[in-house]
């Protein structure tokens, strides 16, 4: 069975950590936040960063004690062939399900508000050719391709949205705590989904052995970052719209951007602007989760390599992706996935630490 025989330097780990997740959750999160707490749908954020932690931490330990297997090889020493084969399947059915409808969200934006005369076999067929080609040149290529463009995409993200900031109206952000504070907790979980990506970091960890011990402050870099711009376009999104209005919108944040005027200069093409912009990391973010899925079902199965699985998934992607009949299901059985997705992306980690630790499971060990 193939295996790459790469690693990955800080910057290309960095910049992938930020551009996956960011391609996942900026731009429907705060349609999400503000659905549980309206006007604080901000605060959010940082909640379910916290949400996310222990999860994150326990990646961490495996890694240390298994650091030249990922989390699902890792998990069939830890639990045993059988266990963890099935552990690993159920966990790579439910990403694979959550590529697809991230695919799915992506080619109907395009359709809806780029090319709405383009059918949508169409669309649906170039997108998946793109992400299973970029999947297909392995990790080394995705990661190189995230560099490039990580550091255009923040500054073109942060330009819109400085942007957005004469249209905000201060009032619709009051109050600034929610007097209920049963609501945090809901609030958190509510936006849990767009940290998930992170924890798909566990399939790649033998090709981050030579920087482990900078993973922490790599990894904290990242997610302040991405904590930034979620909370910077949820802001924009309530001081513009308002909490109420602003849920009417499919993908608020990109109605956000298209609100806002420059006189004279790109009065109409900052909407866009954003659509290039989103539709590049969407790419890359897909090209990696593609990446993942074959590695781990070829890890699982042990049939082919992963490049071989890479278009062999691709027809099953391509029925799964047209299954839908419009926007409207696309978007209930999102709701889905946002709500239970992210339960194996950060319980199975948990779950194979506990294990190592109860059983005392070291890479050296029987």
């Amino acid at each position: 069975m193939h295996e790459e025989k790469t690693s990955l330097g800080p910057w290309l780990y960095w910049s992938l950590m930020t551009i996956v997740p960011l391609s996942y959750g900026l731009i429907n999160l705060p349609y999400y936040a503000t659905e549980v707490m309206g006007a604080n749908g901000y605060l959010a954020v940082p909640i379910a960063l916290v949400l996310a932690f222990p999860s994150l931490v326990a990646i961490y330990q495996v890694m240390k004690r298994f650091p030249n297997l990922n989390l699902l090889q890792a998990g069939m020493k830890i639990t045993g062939p059988f266990c963890g084969s099935l552990c690993g399947l159920g966990y790579l059915i439910v990403l694979l399900l959550t590529l697809i409808l991230f695919t799915r969200e992506r080619v109907n934006l395009v359709k809806d508000y780029l090319l709405p005369n383009t059918p949508l076999l169409v669309l649906v067929t170039t997108y998946l050719l793109s992400a299973a080609y970029l999947a297909s040149r392995g990790l080394e290529t995705i990661a190189r391709l995230a560099s490039f463009v990580i550091l255009p995409i923040v500054l073109v993200l942060l330009l819109l949205a400085v942007g957005v900031l004469p249209e905000i109206n201060v009032n619709r952000l009051r109050p600034v705590f929610h007097p209920d504070l049963k609501l945090y907790l809901p609030g958190g979980f509510s936006v849990l989904y767009s940290f998930s990506p992170v924890a798909i970091f566990a399939l790649i960890t033998p090709y981050l052995r030579e920087i482990q011990r900078k993973i922490p402050r790599y990894t904290a870099g990242a997610l302040l970052l991405l904590v930034f711009f979620y909370m910077l376009f949820t802001v924009g999104v309530i001081g513009t719209f308002g909490c109420e209005y602003g849920r009417r919108h499919a993908f608020p944040s990109l109605e956000m951007v298209r609100a806002m005027e420059y006189p004279y200069l790109l009065l109409e093409q900052a909407g866009l602007f954003m659509i290039i912009v989103w539709n590049t990391l969407a790419l890359v973010g897909s090209g990696f989760i593609y990446y993942a899925v074959a590695l781990g079902f070829s890890q699982v199965l042990g049939l082919c390599d992963y490049k071989r699985l890479v278009w062999f998934l691709l027809p099953v992607k391509f029925l799964l992706v047209m299954y839908p009949e419009n926007s409207g299901e696309t978007k209930e059985l999102i709701e889905y996935a946002k709500n239970y997705g992210w339960i194996p992306l950060f319980g199975l980690p948990l779950f194979y630490y506990l294990c190592a630790l109860v059983l005392r499971k070291r890479e050296d060990k029987r």
